[in-house]
């Protein structure tokens, strides 16, 4: 569904009027489309005459002036968030209808993808006892990986375990038994956490 966008209040009073003169011609236009805005467009000619005429005056500098300008803009920026609003609403997020009212469209990021498989994982002792450092090629798109390490039942089987979410491309693993041989693998953790291919094993002695 498309959302209606302005950037309104980025916009300084010129910029305004010229974009407000905009929506009021193409809506006044499209009247098939917007047969009964609201706020009514009377109400919205109103506003940007008054803010011409501030905005004019408070060239002239001074408190007075340019107060009654700042005024002026604040209804004028009042009956555009409504308009906003009656625009997404008659609509019904067609993008085609609302551009047909002058008013833009907020751009949908494009989906990010699944994480790839994670590669080159490499597993080697250290100099510290029961220590194996874990390195890999880091992905795009991922905010964390998924490192597991297989523990091994005692009866032929196991399950590979998660030790941890790193968000480098690398971990350090300790606690382990020195002379043991350990299986690790790793796996991309992208948006919503929707989890990538597992990277081909790699192993370790633990020294």
């Amino acid at each position: 569904m498309a959302i209606v966008k302005l950037d309104w209040q980025r916009k300084t009073a010129d910029q305004k009027l010229t974009k407000g003169n905009y929506i009021s011609q193409q809506m006044a236009l499209h009247v098939a489309e917007f047969a009964a805005p609201n706020p009514p467009l009377a109400d919205l000619d109103a506003a940007l005459s008054d803010l011409n005429k501030a905005n004019i005056a408070a060239q002239a500098g001074g408190y007075v002036l340019t107060y009654a300008k700042n005024q002026a803009e604040k209804v004028l920026d009042a009956i555009i968030s409504q308009l906003m609003a009656y625009v997404q609403n008659i609509s019904g997020g067609d993008e085609g209808i609302i551009l047909l009212s002058g008013m833009e469209v907020r751009k949908t990021p494009s989906p990010l993808p699944d994480p790839e498989q994670v590669q080159n994982l490499d597993a080697f002792p250290t100099r510290t006892a029961g220590k194996v450092k874990l390195t890999w090629d880091r992905l795009d798109n991922v905010s964390n990986y998924q490192v597991e390490m297989w523990k091994d039942d005692g009866a032929g089987g196991g399950f590979w375990d998660k030790i941890g979410t790193p968000s480098k491309k690398q971990m350090e693993v300790s606690g382990l038994t020195t002379g043991t041989v350990y299986r690790f693998r790793v796996a991309g953790i992208g948006k919503d956490d929707v989890l990538g291919p597992y990277s081909q094993e790699a192993s370790s002695v633990a020294p």
